[in-house]
């Protein structure tokens, strides 16, 4: 292959397909954070989630509005900055070899969704403080006076998964109405993926009778999940999922390709990367329920 001679206009349109081949790879990939997680898009640097306690029902109307009062919660969630890079070298551009980058770049549209998975998942195991004050999974979350739990100890089997659904479905609102939560949706580590098949997504059991769990839940199967022996059951059917994903900025594709940069004149190295601004936290507690027996 002939040596190119490399010129701005030139550097622009390389630039240029990089970024198609970015953004065309993200577009293309499945994302297992968006089962879990209500994406949020924020516009400052710091976002109140003190609303998530507001859980409004109906009544009659006799006389002016009820408007609910927030309890005195404060929860906040603060973007955090994100990038990652990649340097290819004069040669491989000016002898033609785009080829080999290409690959390069989908990959850094990979790390985008796998960041997310990161921070959203990571947010299970972690069990930090929800809009409550409590830990996420706790079990002396208080309603009206009463404790809710939302973590036990329990196996995997059909009896602990209905035992915990039950449990789900008992929670209440404020005003003592019932919350109505149904889990939708099984998150289990690799360990117990075969469990978790042969319960929800076989249709006879092992003695040929009809399996009255099938399709009962949607299963996911989390890799960022490490206890073995953990399983998560969410409630992800309302406009608000158990976990937020706080985007401040999108990811964006950037470039530091031109002739002049330093790096090319010193190193013939031109950059490129992408950076997103975002964090991730917690929704409503009562979404979600975590079954965490000793290993």
């Amino acid at each position: 292959m002939p040596k190119r001679t490399l010129d701005t206009a030139y550097m622009k349109e390389v630039s240029k397909g990089f970024k198609a081949v970015f953004n065309n790879a993200l577009e293309s990939i499945n994302n297992d954070y968006t089962k879990v997680a209500t994406e949020i898009k924020a516009n400052t640097i710091t976002v109140n989630y003190s609303w998530l306690a507001d859980l409004p029902s109906m009544r009659e109307w006799v006389g002016d509005r009820t408007l609910n009062e927030l309890a005195a919660w404060n929860y906040a969630i603060s973007k955090k900055d994100w990038e990652a890079s990649i340097k290819v070298h004069r040669d491989v551009i000016e002898y033609d070899n785009l080829g080999i980058v290409k690959p390069r770049i989908q990959d850094l549209a990979s790390a985008v969704p796998e960041h997310y998975n990161t921070m959203v998942f990571g947010l299970l195991e972690k069990n930090g403080d929800c809009y409550d004050g409590k830990k996420f999974f706790a079990k002396d979350h208080e309603i009206k006076g009463a404790n809710f739990s939302n973590l036990a100890e329990l196996e995997l089997t059909a009896q602990n998964y209905l035992k915990t659904k039950a449990e789900m479905g008992r929670l209440i609102k404020d005003n003592g109405s019932p919350l109505r939560v149904r889990p939708t949706l099984i998150v289990v580590p690799p360990e117990l993926e075969a469990t978790a098949k042969e319960l929800f997504l076989a249709e006879k059991n092992e003695n040929g009778a009809t399996n009255t769990l099938y399709k009962d839940v949607e299963v996911l199967v989390c890799y960022e999940l490490t206890k073995k022996k953990a399983w998560y059951l969410l409630d992800t059917s309302r406009a608000i999922k158990p976990l937020i994903l706080q985007i401040n900025k999108s990811a964006e594709f950037v470039a530091q390709d031109s002739l002049e940069d330093e790096a090319a004149f010193m190193r013939k190295e031109f950059r490129y990367g992408v950076d997103t601004e975002d964090n991730a936290g917690y929704g409503l507690w009562q979404q979600a329920y975590a079954n965490i027996p000793s290993e």
